[in-house]
């Protein structure tokens, strides 16, 4: 508990009163401090977008045609035969 020593009760009262105003003085500043975050970033997003707009380049036209289909075939492999033992 805040204790301002020995005193009648206005004292405390007076105290309470100033403690109070400087709470109210820092939630206005961290609000504040908030805002102007919060509409920096705005702002900011938005430049990016229009930057990214104007700088992005332009987009490939798209083909009509479509390619022609390749036919796969499948690979014939060779049987597979026993290694023959080393002449003595």
């Amino acid at each position: 508990m805040w204790n301002y020593g020995p005193g009648p009760d206005i004292v405390h009262g007076l105290g309470l009163i100033v403690l109070g105003f400087f709470w109210l003085l820092a939630l206005a500043v961290v609000v504040t401090v908030l805002v102007l975050l919060v509409r920096f970033l705005l702002v900011a997003t938005t430049a990016a977008k229009l930057y990214v707009a104007k700088n992005s380049p332009a987009a490939a036209p798209a083909k009509t045609t479509p390619a022609p289909a390749t036919v796969v075939t499948p690979e014939v492999k060779k049987p597979r035969t026993p290694k023959s033992p080393p002449a003595v």
